[in-house]
């Protein structure tokens, strides 16, 4: 802020509330200065706000959020408020200028500061991606002809639910058969069949972070085509992984695994970005995509997660976690990437 010339800033994204105040209620704004602090919330989470926000001042809207912020503004003694761009609607900047504040748009800061996780946050994503794995290799047992795809998502959720996750880190997918061709494919009530893919997208939560995981898995012996086409999408992926270093360019990243991809004849069928950032939100920062501009550095944790998707046939995706090392990236999920559930 200070570099920027930034008197106050402020801070309205959930998570970014979260991450730089610890408190986690679901309505509060943070202004922050160069000597005092606020959050601003309602009645409903005074005592919460206390408890979780130390350091900073609390002040308790009497009438609506917007005039409070005012009021926090003239204690901190500031008229100029600086914020996220990305993070406010036009109506509610018209609504903050009608309380006599000046308003000045930004690049998201927190983001900034968010994709670098610290050994806390790391241990969070750690236990988020233990309940996901643990869960999945559970569920395998189920994963057989006649089961129906549903049935095997809400079970999925069931099972991270009781090994302490609060939710699914989203909506579960699983795509068997030709459904598979769909990247973001919304689970059906279709019976799984003897010899089908079957892709299983799925995240578990610890403590506010999350896991994002996918493994592709055949009901059956898999054909010679299903074979060459999971080989070909965990070869992309394997070597997307080791070119990953601090400075790399993200999108040279995703180029490495889309270049392969395409090699073999299915450029067409890899249509998504290679990776993203993942923790108090499933989809942050770094982007790893053709259009990322972002640059991979060291503590950022995002995900590899290349796929082939053919129309009228299916699909076949592979999903890991990784932490940006001081000379390369470790992957942090271990679940069994073979076409049958092991290595």
């Amino acid at each position: 802020m200070q570099a920027d010339g930034m008197g106050a800033l402020l801070v309205t994204r959930r998570e970014d509330v979260r991450y730089l105040s610890g408190f986690t209620g679901s309505a509060g704004s943070l202004l922050i200065s160069t000597g005092r602090s606020c959050l601003v919330t309602d009645f409903r989470y005074a005592l919460q706000a206390r408890a979780e926000a130390k350091g900073f001042t609390i002040l308790i809207q009497k009438k609506d959020h917007f005039s409070a912020l005012k009021i926090a503004a003239d204690r901190i003694g500031i008229n100029e408020v600086w914020f996220d761009e990305s993070a406010l609607t036009v109506e509610t900047v018209k609504k903050l200028k009608q309380q006599k504040l000046t308003m000045r748009g930004c690049r998201d800061l927190v983001r900034v500061l968010r994709q670098r996780k610290d050994a806390k946050e790391l241990a969070h994503i750690r236990r988020a991606i233990k309940r996901a794995e643990d869960s999945f290799l559970e569920l395998k047992r189920y994963i057989k002809p006649g089961a129906v795809e549903r049935e095997l998502g809400m079970q999925l959720e069931f099972l991270m639910r009781e090994r302490g996750s609060r939710k699914a880190a989203f909506d579960t997918i699983v795509a068997s058969g030709r459904n598979g061709a769909m990247p973001h494919a919304s689970v059906t009530t279709r019976r799984i069949q003897k010899g089908d893919l079957v892709t299983f997208d799925f995240g578990a939560e610890a403590d506010g972070y999350f896991s994002d995981i996918t493994r592709t898995v055949c009901v059956g012996r898999p054909t010679t085509r299903q074979r060459e086409i999971h080989a070909l999408v965990l070869k992309a992926q394997a070597e997307a992984i080791r070119s990953i270093r601090p400075g790399a360019s993200c999108r040279s990243i995703d180029s490495v695994a889309r270049e392969i991809i395409a090699g073999e004849g299915h450029g067409r069928h890899f249509g998504h970005g290679t990776g993203h950032g993942i923790g108090l939100m499933v989809h942050e920062g770094p982007s790893v995509s053709p259009l990322s501009v972002d640059i991979a550095e060291k503590d950022m944790v995002f995900t590899v997660e290349p796929g082939i998707y053919v129309p009228g046939w299916g699909g076949v995706r592979n999903e890991d976690m990784v932490l940006v090392t001081g000379k390369g990236a470790r992957v942090l999920t271990t679940l069994p990437a073979g076409l049958d559930g092991k290595k």
